[in-house]
Parts: C-alpha cells; sequence; structure tokens
C-alpha cells in the first residue's frame, strides 16, 4: 500500500510540474521554395516532422512557394494540411503578387482555410502559448516583386502597439525578413534601424526568428537572441527551436 502510494504521489507530482513547464519546442522551416516538380521533398520532410512526439507547433517562416501562382499555392496547401501538428505561415518574397491574383489577403484566407480556420488571415497577428506572446511580422510586398523585406510604418506602428499591450510577458518574434546586417544588397531588409528603435522602446522582446538570408545564423543582439534559419530549398534544412525563457534557455538543433 505504501508503495502504491508513493508511487501516485511522484506521478501527482510530476503532472503539476509538466502543468507549469514554460517550455515550449516548435520547429521552423523556412524558404521552401515549393513547386509542383520538387513538392516530393517537402512531403518526405513533413512524414518525419509528424513523427517528432514533442513539437508544439510548426512555423513554415516564409518563401514557401517558388512563385506566387496557384499551381505552387496549391500544392503548398495540400502538404500544409498533412502537417499533424498546429501551424502558422509568414510570407515572403515569393509568396504573393498582386498582378497574379495571388494578394496577402487571398493567400492567407486560403491558409486559413486549409487550416480549418484556426489560422489567422492577417499577415501580422499574435497566438500565445505556454504563457508567452508570439508575434508575426510580415514585411512583404504584394505589388510589385523585390528580393528586400520592408518593414512599413504602419506594420511599426502595430508592432509598438503590441509591444505596449504585452509589456509583462516575454515576447518572440516571427518574421521572414531578418533585422540583422547581410552581405548582399539584394537580401538586406531595408531600413531596420527604424525596427530596431521600436525594440529599444520594450524591454519584453526575447528573441527573434527569421529566414531569407539563406544562412544559419544566430546572436544576441541588444539582448535579444537573432535566430536566422537556414534555407530548406538549398540543403532540406529546418530548426527545431526549444526554449524556456523563465530559466533563460534556448537551444537550438538545425536538422538537415
Amino acid at each position: 500500500m505504501k508503495l502504491v502510494f508513493k508511487m501516485l504521489f511522484l506521478i501527482v507530482c510530476f503532472l503539476n510540474l509538466a502543468a507549469f513547464s514554460k517550455e515550449v519546442k516548435f520547429i521552423h522551416i523556412t524558404d521552401i521554395n515549393l513547386n509542383t516538380k520538387n513538392a516530393y521533398l517537402l512531403q518526405r520532410t513533413i512524414k518525419e516532422i509528424n513523427e517528432y512526439p514533442d513539437i508544439d507547433f510548426v512555423v513554415f517562416g516564409g518563401n514557401n512557394i517558388s512563385k506566387a501562382n496557384i499551381d505552387n499555392l496549391n500544392t503548398f496547401l495540400y502538404l500544409l494540411k498533412k502537417v499533424n501538428k498546429k501551424s502558422y505561415v509568414l510570407l515572403g518574397s515569393n509568396d504573393v503578387f498582386a498582378s497574379n491574383g495571388i494578394d496577402k489577403s487571398y493567400y492567407l484566407k486560403r491558409v486559413k482555410r486549409a487550416l480549418f480556420f484556426r489560422h489567422s488571415s492577417k499577415p501580422n497577428y499574435v497566438f500565445k502559448k505556454n504563457g508567452y506572446v508570439f508575434v508575426v511580422m510580415d514585411g512583404s510586398k504584394e505589388f510589385f516583386q523585390s528580393t528586400n523585406g520592408y518593414y512599413t510604418k504602419a506594420e511599426l506602428d502595430w508592432l509598438d502597439k503590441t509591444l505596449k499591450e504585452y509589456k509583462n510577458d516575454k515576447v518572440i518574434i516571427l518574421q521572414h525578413f531578418p533585422i540583422t546586417l547581410t552581405n548582399s544588397q539584394w537580401l538586406q531588409t531595408a531600413k531596420i534601424e527604424d525596427y530596431i528603435e521600436v525594440l529599444k522602446k520594450h524591454n519584453n522582446v526575447k528573441m527573434i526568428v527569421s529566414g531569407h538570408y539563406g544562412v544559419n545564423d544566430e546572436k544576441k543582439i541588444g539582448g535579444i537572441y537573432n535566430i536566422i534559419t537556414e534555407s530548406y530549398s538549398e540543403n532540406l534544412a529546418y530548426k527545431i527551436i526549444d526554449m524556456d525563457l523563465d530559466d533563460d534557455y534556448i537551444a537550438t538543433f538545425l536538422v538537415k
């Protein structure tokens, strides 16, 4: 009887610890550049992702398709529906082009429908997990094609307002376009100093996760851990990010 009681006590303690755990583990996969010819590669990777038992969600970090056309988008959405974990979709420089009939509104409404209406239809949005606030920033352009991202004043005003709203929470920003420097003028995000000025007004942003530059890079700048995930289309790479910010714990694993 004492042994049974002890085992029950340990189980209750374990469940209580799990209930209060602030750990979040997610997959960041970016720059897939999907088209109808290479879709089989992502299908294989999704099967691999589905086998992970402890992933909270998957972030598709932009440039999900190689060119903004209906065939590519339909193929991406078909595979997106096969992911057996909560998914969040960002926009990159290749994903939208209004002249092709795929603007941001159309793209994200299709994503929302594919994910059974459990996704935002706006390019800038917020979701929460285990007490942390995840803020999705856009930076893409829909009326002309450009490899450079640009966060408009309206977007930065929205970010400023959002960070004020969640001033008592730890915030992770997810975006396609980094706000760090790169040697490529074709990839460098425009006017990053305006974005940085917004961040300086707040102390609740702990991590920024992005892609686009095609490299695997991590550095801490101004107290914020900047993570850039390597391009999937180059090396079939994605990153597992494991974090518990209450314990100052961030671990990343690049999977190839």
